[in-house]
């Protein structure tokens, strides 16, 4: 094999610590995830694993290592987009020689020059958008619109782009078939070329439309959801067992982690369920939404169990490189919001890098989380409720209050929460984005201001 270790990074569309048995769901739900859960015994679980507060910007900040504010991905409604200038993490992969493919949702730029394939990919099929554009075909007034429907796409070079089928309810509910099956040929490819490969595996489950292969349909004791969480257990089974069948288990880094919480209050059809140990779901400011799964293999080379210590998918850039003993391919002519995990992950040191992160709702800075504190100046239930700044900021201490009910936390104000770190955290990233960052809805040829 290749001297350096191939990255397979698992996404898994809006997922709860509630949906997998090793957080304590699973058969609480009615489903039974045996294949997650052996792997979770076998290498590290976080419960402490952070994301923004949608999918585009927890994607376009596990590409950048830079907050949504910081790029413009600010939202997964249209009007997002990764700028050509940004540099995601295939890009210095690719420079080391990686093979990079990435099968599923980009959401981060539905235009040339946006494409993953414009940002170090060297192959893709997949979707632009999201999940729920498969619904509109079946809508009758979407039908006598005369729009042009979604589609699934295939790219191999910069700005290019094929139409390979309509985006339908149909072709969603088989779609992760394709997505397994260009996974093994990719793998297959590079091991057979001794080339290291980086694939980014976007799956589809559990986004609305919940819709699970046929084989899979009351499966599960737990309705249509469950159904589709026991479908991702058995594709992340399969995954693995390429691996496996091509020997390269050993020599690969193998994460699997949610872009941001499941649906509990929201609107979207048939995709109610669970948040496991935390209040609130996705578009929600609510750990339920920010806090979700994260698992890590590499055997041998990192530790092992389960941790609480707090990490941020802004995190994976510089932790990845450091890994591969690249640290210096890590952009150094912009400012990076993640930070090296590295000694951590390989039980160096007792406790994560990071005790912070800030916290954002489309452009609007909203809180922070601080060690076992949270700060909130506004708040969101769910995507169908407004926005609601706070007369007063909140501060919780989570390990007293994890249900997010109770400010302040029983006679105990922690004011000083707000004053001493929050003020100058937050006074800290506004000052950093002068002339680094990208507005939101920027020409795709925007670049900042003058940087040092």
């Amino acid at each position: 094999m290749a001297d350096r270790p191939n990255i397979l990074f698992v996404h898994v569309d809006n997922v709860s610590t509630g949906d997998f048995g090793c957080y304590g769901g699973g058969i609480t739900i009615g489903a039974t995830t045996p294949n997650i859960d052996r792997f979770a015994g076998g290498g590290l679980q976080f419960t402490n694993y952070n994301v923004e507060a949608q999918c585009t910007p927890t994607r376009s900040a596990l590409m950048t290592a830079r907050h949504s504010t910081r790029t413009g991905c600010t939202s997964a409604l249209p009007g997002s987009g990764l700028v050509a200038w940004e540099v995601t993490l295939a890009e210095p992969l690719k420079a080391l020689g990686y093979r990079n493919a990435i099968l599923g949702k980009w959401h981060c730029g539905a235009e040339p020059g946006r494409y993953p394939t414009d940002h170090g990919f060297d192959y893709w099929y997949g979707i632009e958008g999201t999940w729920d554009e498969a619904m509109w075909p079946d809508d009758k007034f979407f039908k006598a619109s005369g729009l042009e429907p979604s589609y699934v796409v295939e790219s191999q070079a910069s700005g290019d782009l094929t139409h390979v089928k309509v985006l339908d309810r149909e072709v969603r509910r088989d779609i992760d078939l394709d997505f397994l099956e260009r996974a093994r040929t990719w793998m297959t490819e590079a091991r057979d070329a001794d080339e290291p490969f980086f694939l980014y595996f976007n799956h589809s489950t559990v986004h609305f439309p919940t819709l699970a292969r046929d084989e899979f349909i009351d499966s599960s004791d737990g309705g249509e959801v469950a159904d589709c969480i026991q479908m991702l257990d058995a594709d992340f089974g399969t995954l693995l067992g390429y691996l496996d069948e091509l020997g390269i288990r050993e020599d690969t880094i193998v994460i699997f982690a949610g872009d941001n919480g499941r649906d509990t209050t929201f609107h979207a059809p048939n995709n109610q369920g669970s948040e496991g140990n935390w209040r609130g779901g996705y578009f929600s400011t609510y750990e339920g939404n920010n806090r979700t799964v994260c698992l890590m293999q590499w055997p041998g080379r990192i530790r092992d169990g389960r941790t609480d210590e707090m990490f941020h998918v802004v995190d994976w850039f510089p932790t990845l490189f450091s890994l591969l003993g690249e640290p210096g391919s890590v952009p150094a002519d912009r400012v990076l919001d993640g930070v090296d995990q590295a000694g951590f992950l390989r039980g160096e040191t007792d406790h994560s890098n990071r005790e912070h992160f800030l916290m954002f709702f489309d452009e609007l800075q909203v809180g922070m989380r601080w060690r076992n504190f949270k700060v909130l100046t506004h708040r969101v239930a769910n995507g169908a409720a407004p926005i609601e700044q706070l007369a007063t900021p909140h501060v919780y201490n989570l390990t007293v209050n994890p249900d997010e009910n109770t400010p302040y936390n029983y006679g105990e104000v922690h004011s000083w929460v707000l004053y001493k770190v929050f003020a100058r955290i937050a006074g800290e990233y506004r000052a950093s984005l002068e002339g680094d960052a990208v507005p939101k809805g920027a020409p795709v040829d925007y670049v900042p201001g003058h940087r040092d």
